[in-house]
């Protein structure tokens, strides 16, 4: 498999490149909520009558009872969880296009703004509350979502692929959003609501209790409006109906308890990602009961306050979501009252808003068990969202020291906390309390490779033990169909090496390289261990400026990728990580296509010799050493060089003399505005058996206007003959 690079950008595999370095950052993640035997800390929010973060209190501000026994605040501190330049009590509602990250920024441990995990109830959500949630997450993410936000969509019926990719990239959510359907085989129905109309209690109790009124119309204390209410039903047939009904609440509870097994394992995941984390839950409801009461439902009792204690003890806040949201429940045109008899009218509402009102139990209880809110009776999900990531934007850690009887099962099996402020107009959000069971050591990761190396393919931050960079290509080879061709600069700094008998330095390294798919699961997996030998004037220089790997992974299916590789020291062990975003068309639809884009920085001086044809190998001519695969990787390159570019083009439409004809104009793009705009050139190619697609490549000056920063390069193609058009970008600095 071979992508295209134009003649003149030929690569010759070598060390020389310009340097990249990737800052180390080895931060000690946040210990939010600490339940050991020798402090109890709890995270608390604070906010107005208006809902914004209420900052400047103090020790004395609080009380803590443990129990109901007021506890000594032993830690106190304030935790501000904003990122870039936010300010606590503002939401971050500002302008996120002046900060919003790139291919060029990487979201790290120590710039994390907010943890965001949107987990979507698909075992239980309404064909019409998808569409709803749907529209929600859509706007959450193109408006809401904020730089350096770490944000995944999970849906609990759709298994949870690492975790379904915590990312900061937007493209990869909308992919997620996109696969959000009504899921047929869930307790969700067409509607929300409880459909109201006939069942075969109804029927048999309209036979049985016009009978009844034929027989006893006479009599003065037994009127017939009397006997037509249901509550005058006997004991018998208001057995059956409880039968029937606890039926179907042993099929939702089913779906229940999945859908919070689904949530557990989230939260599980989430524990060791750093500090305090949101998680907002979609959901049509939960109905729960009581220990006593021994239906399905009420069982999911039992399993949600497993849920809580592994929330609590994850630093995890639930916000509920219910996706039913404000509806009237009174008889609809939907409803059919045929066979309900008189006086069932009212009940069978009465009946529906008690079903509304238990699914919201669940909910509230979630959420105030964790120290967040069940956002209820609204149609406004973005409303509520904003909220909730108002009220994360920080808050007060308390501890305290616990007795000893604290951790005593036999004494008790849950401890419950109270949190109080001592000033009037403000409200306390706080964990309702923890099981008496102190939290288990965390397990080193460090101390299994191949668990450091799982951790590091699928975390959503960058292992920096080792500088990795990563630019991952898409192209389409004739025989093999798609694949992925990454360059991966490596800091050879980080490296161990070893001397050999014969003066030669040796370095031996691991690398995986994984595709998940946009719901997370593992697609395409290549595993390679890799020994290069240097010596010299060469090994100097891969020091200083680092080399390329390339590696080759196939795609058998057209969709958005994550593309993630590690990389590990066989001799240290240390790790180095990058990802990427990969897009790959289906190019079976016959619309026009290009492959990502190959480039090059040369300086003016060499741009001239190449456009003179005195660079090659031929008499005469200058050899140079390409830097296309560090350019293409690297992405930085200074003002007033020439970028060149390579790439193909799948799918042009052809003449009689079997020439595709287009048209191909570039553009230096920064904040959606054309920088510098280059002129619009004419290509054409005869297609030949083994060059069945054009190979394209032109370049475009980038001018001594450009100030140090982002930009884009954009590619428009033209194809003259489908009237087709079709774009690729290639994100890159200008330095000094």
């Amino acid at each position: 498999m071979k992508i295209f690079i134009p003649s003149a950008l030929i690569v010759f595999v070598a060390v020389l490149s310009i340097a990249a370095q990737v800052p180390k950052v080895s931060p000690t993640p946040e210990e939010v909520v600490k339940i050991s035997t020798n402090l109890i800390q709890v995270d608390v929010t604070v906010t107005d009558k208006d809902g914004k973060i209420m900052t400047g209190l103090k020790p004395e501000d609080f009380e803590i009872m443990e129990n109901g026994q007021k506890q000594s605040i032993s830690n106190f501190s304030f935790i501000s969880r904003m990122a870039g330049g936010a300010r606590v009590g503002d939401g971050g509602s500002g302008n996120p296009a002046s900060g919003e990250p790139n291919a060029t920024q990487t979201v790290r441990q120590d710039n994390v703004r907010r943890t965001v995990s949107i987990v979507v109830d698909d075992l239980n959500l309404s064909f019409a509350s998808i569409y709803y949630t749907r529209k929600a997450l859509t706007r959450f993410v193109d408006q809401q979502m904020q730089p350096y936000d770490l944000v995944a969509i999970i849906r609990t019926g759709g298994g949870v692929g690492a975790l379904q990719q915590f990312t900061s990239d937007k493209v990869l959510l909308h992919a997620a959003i996109e696969r959000l359907r009504w899921n047929p085989l869930g307790a969700g129905g067409q509607d929300s609501l409880i459909g109201v109309g006939q069942n075969p209690q109804d029927i048999t109790e309209r036979f049985q209790v016009e009978g009844d009124a034929m027989a006893n119309s006479q009599s003065p204390d037994k009127p017939v409006h009397s006997i037509l209410l249901r509550e005058n039903v006997s004991d018998k047939k208001r057995s059956d109906f409880e039968v029937s009904n606890n039926a179907n609440e042993s099929e939702i509870g089913t779906f229940q308890q999945a859908s919070l097994g689904t949530v557990k394992y989230i939260i599980s995941g989430m524990d060791q990602l750093p500090g305090r984390k949101l998680m907002m839950l979609f959901s049509d409801g939960y109905r729960i009961g009581t220990e006593s009461n021994k239906s399905r439902t009420s069982s999911t009792y039992g399993f949600m306050q497993d849920v809580i204690d592994y929330a609590n003890r994850s630093s995890v806040v639930v916000y509920t979501f219910d996706t039913k949201g404000l509806r009237s429940m009174s008889i609809q045109a939907a409803d059919n009252m045929y066979e309900v008899i008189d006086g069932h009218r009212e009940q069978k509402e009465r009946e529906r808003e008690a079903n509304f009102k238990s699914s919201q139990d669940g909910l509230v209880f979630l959420a105030q068990q964790t120290g967040g809110k069940a956002m209820l009776d609204s149609n406004g999900l973005n409303d509520g969202m904003q909220r909730a990531l108002d009220e994360q934007a920080g808050y007060y850690l308390l501890g305290y020291q616990p007795d000893a009887e604290t951790f005593n099962p036999a004494e008790r099996k849950f401890n419950k906390l109270e949190v109080k402020v001592n000033r009037p107009g403000l409200k306390v959000s706080y964990r309702s309390g923890f099981f008496s069971s102190p939290s288990s050591p965390k397990t080193d990761t460090k101390a299994a490779t191949n668990d450091a190396m799982a951790k590091a393919l699928t975390s959503p931050f960058v292992s920096s033990d080792i500088g990795l960079s990563v630019n991952a290509l898409y192209a389409v080879d004739p025989v093999d169909g798609p694949y992925i061709r990454s360059f991966l600069h490596i800091d050879a700094k980080n490296l161990k090496f070893s001397d050999d008998p014969e003066g030669w330095k040796k370095s031996t390294f691991d690398v995986v390289a994984v595709t998940f798919g946009d719901n997370g699961v593992p697609v395409e997996k290549k595993e390679t261990t890799y020994t290069i030998k240097t010596k010299g004037a060469t090994y100097d220089t891969m020091l200083r400026k680092g080399f390329v790997y390339t590696l080759i992974v196939p795609v058998k299916k057209s969709g958005i990728y994550q593309f993630r590789v590690a990389l590990r020291d066989t001799e240290t062990g240390k790790i180095g990580s990058a990802s990427q975003i990969v897009d790959i068309p289906d190019i079976s639809k016959q619309k026009l296509v290009m492959s990502t884009l190959a480039v090059e920085d040369v300086s003016m001086n060499t741009w001239q010799n190449i456009t003179q044809g005195k660079v090659g190998t031929g008499p005469g001519q200058v050899q140079i050493a390409s830097t296309l695969l560090y350019d293409t990787v690297l992405k930085q390159f200074p003002a007033g060089t020439v970028l060149r570019y390579g790439f193909e083009v799948y799918n042009t439409k052809h003449d009689g003399s079997q020439t595709a004809r287009l048209e191909v104009q570039a553009r230096i793009m920064q904040n959606s505005k054309a920088m510098i705009e280059g002129s619009v050139n004419k290509f054409e190619s005869v297609a030949q058996p083994n060059v069945p697609n054009p190979r394209v490549s032109g370049a475009i000056l980038l001018k001594d206007i450009l100030q140090p920063g982002d930009y884009v390069l954009q590619i428009n193609v033209r194809d003259t003959l489908s009237k087709q058009t079709v774009s690729q970008l290639f994100p890159f600095q200008i330095i000094k």
